[in-house]
């Protein structure tokens, strides 16, 4: 070998393109290589490399290509422990090759390489992106003689990276974190086995880079095939058992909780269970690392705690608990408004146990931090009224506590109370179904007495009549008949101290929207006298059905255990005349109905001479009212009655402005119809329907509609006047 342009002879190049003779041709250019290598002769060893490369492997002829794929790995061999020095000629021109359309090929570039590696080891690790690439296609090769190639050469490299100390795992994580989402089985296999490879390694630290493959790795988890489920889980599992160990770099928590929170919602149940699984853990180990993230792990969270996996279902309960747990007694800086957006979020949750967990976290928050909690209010308060509409009572009663709560001072009170209010008057359904449950369940967490007074000033001003009465109505009946408010009844059957008596002027102002409710509130306090003369007034107001029925039910709760006193003291007609008053002139007023004969009987126990002598007369003063009984000198009865009598007539305008309005509209549409009317009476062609039916008169001054009688009928149909 002296001439450069030929470093190798025709008869090796020959032997390498024949089948037969390749073992042949590649001991002779290993031998030769070999003697180069000795000489060191350098050029020499270029040139057989070009050879090789130029004219074979990158030759359009398959022949060609093995030929040159032969030859190299016989040149690495040739080279021995200087093979690393020509690495760059080595190893391109055999990764070329494995994208090769001949399958046969692709499998000698898989035993080419394999051999170059087996010489060069830890030197061609510069490659090793390059490599790991290729075989990571080949690994999902349709021919199964080359997917057997690229395994064992997979083993291998496995084992050269494994001992080397010089492996770059920031150069390679790129490469994983794009691969790590191919959708190919086999693909997968061989990504999840470097993984679980490289975590293995002590010298590469995969936990650093676990939030880069960590999304494709949960996706794997949802494969059809069951060996790669298993595969891609014992290896996320191997991870986070180490979350448990000593670690020294700090985790990236938040990174890996977005990728968590993701699939926790996934529609495989096994993707499912392991994300809540990690958060589980992710909440165990990292404690107050994971507490900057607990509003994006709340949202993972709570979808889950009603599934029909009983294993979800109890993994989010115990996350969910954690979380709270660590939330509640930690010292560090907690993210309120994130979890506020968060839980809030959480109340349109179509499952119920996940909005009662939304609402116990506010609750939490509202113990630990309620300076912070306040000041969203703003973007809470409107969330939590409109889950008083929702279909579970047990959701709303715990809604309601939480605005209790949130409503101890003054402002905040009073802001619930005017969203109260409107809330009822937008949404009237809510007022007939709820409205009892709702003032109820309040009265439990914040005084009655100021529940009552802050929603009577606000109805006073109410202008819609029809509202005013039937929230009146339910107040009314609240007032008399819950328990939560027994002590407010005590105060207002006794009127005793300043208090109680400015409480009862409060009442009576918004009271008077309802003259039942009103005389119902009369006859609690006491204050017969007045109840009578109210009942006066009674006369001048418009007589409705709506008012009918008031009477008719205040009668039935005359009979109720909440009037026991009253009954009772109707024994003494002669201390409380008024009272009988009062009644009788109740009596009047009702048409002769059950009602009637409910409050007759009651009477008429009580009423006949013979009865009134046999009970003794009492040395006791006549019933204390306005006009013998200093204390009520305070209360401006003048002044009440008054404004019942202005309120109702106010409500009797708006009434009559209604039904006016009603009439124009249905002038109009009259109006309407006669126009298409005439319209059509111009048309010059009749339906049988038209020419049948007799047209109609309308009177212009009156409005009223009639029948125009036609033919020779016509003289023969009385007009109505």
């Amino acid at each position: 070998m002296t001439s450069n342009d030929y470093p190798l002879p025709p008869s090796t190049l020959r032997n390498l393109r024949l089948y037969d003779k390749r073992q042949i041709g590649a001991l002779e250019v290993e031998q030769i290589v070999k003697e180069l290598s000795n000489t060191k002769n350098v050029e020499a060893i270029k040139s057989v490399l070009k050879v090789l490369t130029t004219d074979l492997t990158d030759s359009a002829q398959g022949n060609n290509k093995k030929a040159g794929l032969i030859g190299l790995a016989a040149t690495a061999i040739g080279l021995g422990v200087d093979a690393h020095k020509y690495i760059s000629s080595l190893v391109p021109p055999v990764l070329r090759c494995f994208t090769d359309q001949d399958s046969r090929v692709r499998y000698y570039a898989c035993e080419s390489l394999y051999n170059i590696a087996k010489v060069t080891r830890g030197k061609m690790l510069p490659f090793f992106n390059e490599i790991f690439d290729g075989l990571c296609r080949l690994s999902a090769d349709p021919d199964p003689n080359v997917k057997t190639g690229a395994q064992l050469l997979d083993r291998l490299i496995k084992d050269i990276v494994t001992e080397s100390h010089a492996f770059d795992i920031e150069r390679f994580i790129p490469l994983l974190q794009e691969r790590v989402y191919v959708v190919n089985p086999f693909c997968r296999q061989f990504l999840v086995g470097w993984v679980a490879v490289l975590n293995m390694v002590p010298d590469i630290d995969m936990m650093k880079h676990l939030p880069r493959f960590l999304d494709g790795m949960f996706n794997m988890l949802k494969d059809p095939n069951r060996d790669i489920r298993t595969e891609a889980d014992a290896t996320l599992s191997e991870f986070l058992r180490q979350l448990h160990q000593p670690y020294d770099n700090p985790v990236d928590y938040g990174a890996m909780v977005k990728i968590l929170i993701h699939h926790c919602s996934s529609s495989d149940d096994f993707t499912r269970l392991r994300a809540l699984a990690w958060v589980n853990e992710f909440i165990a180990s990292g404690k107050e690392k994971v507490l900057p993230y607990s509003a994006q792990l709340l949202a993972g969270i709570l979808p889950s705690l009603s599934h029909d996996v009983t294993e979800i279902e109890t993994a989010s309960g115990r996350a969910n608990t954690s979380l709270m747990k660590l939330v509640s007694s930690t010292g560090e800086p907690v993210p309120v408004k994130d979890i506020v957006t968060t839980a809030t979020l959480q109340f349109l949750n179509q499952w119920v146990p996940t909005r009662l967990s939304a609402l116990k976290w506010v609750l939490m928050l509202h113990d630990k931090v309620p300076q912070q909690l306040c000041l969203h209010l703003a973007e809470l308060f409107p969330a939590l009224l409109k889950t008083l509409s929702d279909p579970s009572e047990e959701v709303v009663r715990l809604d309601l506590e939480v605005m209790a709560k949130l409503s101890l001072d003054s402002s905040s009170f009073d802001r619930l109370m005017q969203n109260l209010v409107g809330l009822f008057s937008t949404d009237p359904q809510l007022l007939n179904n709820r409205g009892f449950l709702i003032v109820r369940q309040l009265s439990l967490y914040i005084e009655p007495e100021k529940i009552f007074r802050n929603l009577a000033t606000i109805l006073e001003t109410e202008e819609e009549p029809e509202f005013a009465t039937t929230m009146i109505q339910t107040l009314n009946l609240i007032l008399l008949t819950a328990v939560e408010v027994q002590e407010v009844r005590k105060s207002l059957k006794k009127l005793d101290t300043p208090e109680s008596r400015d409480l009862f002027s409060t009442l009576y102002r918004s009271w008077a929207h309802s003259p039942a409710s009103l005389f119902c509130l009369c006859l609690l306090c006491q204050v017969y006298e007045h109840a009578a003369l109210l009942l006066t007034k009674f006369a001048d107001l418009e007589v409705t059905v709506s008012f009918l029925m008031e009477i008719d039910k205040l009668v039935q709760l005359l009979e109720s255990p909440i009037f026991i006193h009253l009954r009772l003291q109707l024994l003494e007609p002669e201390r409380y005349p008024f009272l009988f008053k009062a009644l009788y002139g109740l009596l009047m007023l009702l048409p002769q109905s059950a009602a009637f004969d409910t409050l007759r009987g009651r009477l008429t126990c009580i009423s006949s001479l013979g009865v009134l002598h046999l009970i003794p007369k009492s040395k006791e003063k006549m019933e204390e009212g306005p006009s013998n009984n200093e204390q009520l000198k305070d209360i401006n009865f003048d002044s009440l009655i008054q404004h019942f009598t202005v309120l109702q007539s106010n409500h009797e305008k708006f009434r009559r402005k209604v039904i006016e309005n009603e009439l124009i509209q249905h002038a109009q549409k009259v109006s309407v119809g006669k126009k298409k009317m005439l319209e059509n009476a111009t048309s010059p062609t009749k339906s049988l329907t038209e020419n049948t039916i007799a047209p109609l008169l309308i009177d212009s001054t009156t409005g009223l509609t009639t029948f125009s009688p036609q033919g020779k009928d016509k003289e023969t149909v009385p007009r109505l006047q």
